[in-house]
């Protein structure tokens, strides 16, 4: 089981290289929607974040995905993948909370394993190929100018090669 990171301030993270080879496979049901398969999104970076409904930190975070979400001028998908929750429960907490990007439901954790997420919240950034880019194991705001930049530095990359 994932545990949940005890920081409270969203600057304490940092986007890192992530040295994967290859992007895991992400199929998941969505919350109240179709199943969606990161294969779709092939051709805009996604941001792919992993987060439960009872850590802390994943809330605050969720928050600033989503004004990430509001601000964003180009192509950027955004998926929060939700760890081993019952739908209700996360359907409740969305309720009262709603964002502008899909919430997958990993309900058995598979999904979690197979992107190797110890802590929550986790978060990989794929550039527009899928290919592996950034990732961040600590709560992170979106919307710093250090995070942008990084953000808008894979973008220009991503177009060039």
């Amino acid at each position: 089981m994932a545990t949940c990171l005890a920081a409270t301030d969203l600057l304490a993270g940092n986007l890192t290289a992530w040295p994967a080879q290859a992007t895991p496979p992400l199929a998941l049901d969505q919350l109240d929607g179709p199943l969606r398969d990161l294969a779709g999104f092939r051709g805009r970076p996604v941001i792919v974040h992993f987060f439960a409904t009872w850590c802390a930190p994943c809330i605050e975070e969720m928050a600033s995905l989503d004004a990430l979400a509001a601000r964003a001028d180009g192509p950027l998908t955004i998926l929060a993948v939700n760890v081993g929750e019952v739908d209700a429960r996360v359907r409740n907490f969305f309720r009262d909370r709603p964002v502008r990007f899909p919430i997958l439901l990993d309900r058995d954790r598979a999904v979690m394993k197979r992107w190797q997420v110890e802590g929550l919240p986790t978060s990989f950034v794929l550039d527009r190929e899928q290919r592996p880019a950034l990732m961040t194991a600590e709560p992170l705001d979106w919307t710093s100018p250090k995070v942008l930049a990084a953000l808008g530095a894979l973008a220009l990359r991503s177009q060039t090669q």
